[in-house]
């Protein structure tokens, strides 16, 4: 069954087909600092973490508003941040380019996220604003299922189908510097 994200005033929307997807909540600075540059803090947890859904690019369908997307770099190795130009609302996380299959949507505007696989992994927990819940798996695990889910993406050739990358495999958002957010 598919899920719906959408942005805050509704104007971008996803479907996300949540099977074989990972549920985890990161800790990080730059997770956590992405979140709050958008005022968007509300969405993370009492700790500071932020809840993610890692799933295979192709598990995602842009269903309206692609024009109304645009990324970040918070820090010169991290992730490239999307987020949509509209209401400022955060997406998900990719690579800069398609060729490495990652995507991590932002559970907190998922429908029905309690029909997610529920939290078990929880990452970068020495960063906490406080003490973090327990988690049942770390990094570890986190990395395993990603790698796993990268390599049937790219056996089956679904990482083309990225809907943050356009066929030549170009962001289809603009880039914008962490100042201007």
């Amino acid at each position: 069954m598919k899920q719906t994200w959408t942005c805050g005033c509704g104007a971008v929307g996803f479907t996300v087909a949540p099977k074989g997807g990972t549920r985890a909540v990161c800790y990080c600075d730059s997770c956590r600092g992405f979140v709050r540059s958008l005022g968007a803090g509300e969405i993370l947890d009492k700790a500071g973490g932020n809840d993610l859904f890692q799933v295979a690019p192709e598990a995602v369908q842009c269903t309206h508003g692609a024009d109304k997307l645009a990324w970040t770099k918070m820090t010169a190795k991290g992730p490239a941040r999307w987020f949509t130009t509209c209401c400022k609302t955060p997406l998900a996380n990719t690579l800069e380019t398609n060729r490495i299959p990652f995507l991590t949507l932002q559970t907190a505007y998922i429908s029905g996220e309690d029909r997610l696989a529920p939290v078990e992994i929880r990452v970068n927990t020495d960063a906490a604003e406080g003490t973090a819940p327990a988690a049942k798996s770390g990094m570890g695990r986190l990395i395993r299922e990603f790698a796993l889910r990268a390599l049937k993406s790219r056996i089956s050739g679904g990482w083309r189908r990225n809907p943050l990358f356009d066929t030549s495999g170009s962001p289809i958002g603009a880039k914008v510097i962490p100042s201007d957010l």
